[in-house]
């Protein structure tokens, strides 16, 4: 009994002895290299945000000071996952813990031929709070990097009908999805006991990755159960099953109502009338991958348009300017639909697309027959059902 009452009073001593040393505050300091336009500022501002999502909620409007640093206070007394939006240019999350950090960014793309996707952003410090978010961003800029490359070397196979260098080139790009995916996993084991893991469980498949998720998170609450990052985590499994049902083959897709470039509202079942085959495609502008895969879903509509193939694309753009370079850069002649909202988006949601490109192919019923078709996979299904 001796033992017992004194093993509960180390246990609390050691809880308020952590507690005695987490910070109330952490200073984030840093330079935005090339700040954009006042203008450009006053529009889109450098914030502090609850999650990396464009549309999730602001805790800060930061000001940088007229040597373009700045230095902002973060709550940390309970540890969690902040990120910083620099003027939607530049994206990063970071971990509050005990570690004051220095975080410098870009800014504004000045170069000639703009790129589609930010620089990688290291997050300086002198403890370890954010080494794993570091290493894991590295990995994913890396991949982002050489799925950039595959898609426009598949773009020049498509122009040149090299058929055997494309579907090389798919096989690639589908091993590069894995790889990320391998990677991840990786990290989330070797850091299983850290709660800063709960960034690395991000990049997992809900529905997939469940076991690996679970297995991860539910030791993670007993250890840390104000870590409501992995209960998210958790509930997400939730929500990705319920939406599997929804995309299951066979289902009706759902007649969804948006507006398109003109704001004229388009129900996606009147669109689908005298057509065969649609593909609902979610996609964005900001999104690198997306852009990528646009010249091929572009090369099997110019081939079987005439045939009844059609596409019905849902962006999940919340700037509607840059949306609508996009459609106009890609030379995209299919309906854009679009209400704004960015992940929030009505029907994303509603299918909880979590990552894009994200499409489904559709029979004149409605009826899902096959989805995420990407390069030569898509032109081989629909070849298969018009010719």
């Amino acid at each position: 009994m001796k033992k017992s009452i004194m093993g509960m009073a180390a246990a609390i001593l050691v809880s308020l002895s952590a507690n005695a040393q987490q910070k109330e505050f952490i200073t984030v300091t840093g330079k935005v290299n090339f700040p954009p336009s006042k203008e450009h500022q006053e529009k889109y501002p450098f914030t502090l945000k609850d999650k990396p999502m464009k549309d999730a909620k602001v805790f800060q409007t930061i000001q940088l000071n007229a040597d373009s640093t700045y230095t902002i206070k973060v709550p940390s007394k309970t540890p969690r996952l902040y990120s910083l939006d620099v003027y939607g240019w530049d994206r990063i999350t970071f971990w509050a813990g005990n570690d004051d950090l220095k975080i410098n960014f870009r800014g504004e793309d000045t170069a000639k031929m703009k790129i589609k996707n930010p620089p990688y952003v290291f997050i300086e410090s002198e403890g370890k709070d954010n080494q794993l978010i570091n290493m894991l961003n590295w990995e994913v800029y890396q991949n982002y990097q050489n799925t950039i490359a595959i898609g426009k070397r598949q773009y020049m196979a498509s122009q040149k009908k090299d058929t055997e260098m494309h579907k090389s080139l798919t096989d690639m790009m589908m091993e590069q999805y894995d790889n990320l995916n391998t990677r991840a996993k990786w990290y989330v084991r070797a850091f299983k006991n850290d709660p800063q893991v709960v960034y690395a469980l991000g990049y997992l498949s809900p529905k997939r990755d469940q076991d690996l998720i679970i297995g991860t998170v539910d030791p993670l609450l007993k250890k840390y159960p104000w870590l409501t990052e992995a209960q998210e985590a958790k509930d997400n499994i939730d929500k990705a099953l319920a939406a599997a049902k929804k995309t299951e083959m066979g289902v009706k897709f759902l007649n969804i109502t948006q507006a398109d470039q003109n704001g004229k509202e388009v129900k996606l079942y009147d669109y689908m009338k005298g057509k065969k085959y649609v593909l609902v495609d979610f996609w964005a502008s900001w999104c690198g991958p997306c852009r990528a895969e646009n010249p091929h879903v572009l090369a099997v509509y110019d081939k079987y348009k005439a045939k009844g193939f059609d596409v019905f694309a849902i962006s999940l753009d919340d700037k509607k300017d840059n949306w609508l370079k996009a459609i106009k850069d890609d030379k995209l002649p299919w309906i854009q639909v679009s209400d704004l909202k960015g992940w929030k988006n009505e029907a994303a949601q509603y299918y909880n697309i979590g990552s894009i490109p994200s499409n489904f192919l559709l029979d004149q019923d409605g009826n899902i027959i096959a989805k995420n078709l990407r390069g030569a996979d898509l032109e081989k299904e629909v070849a298969k059902l018009l010719n």
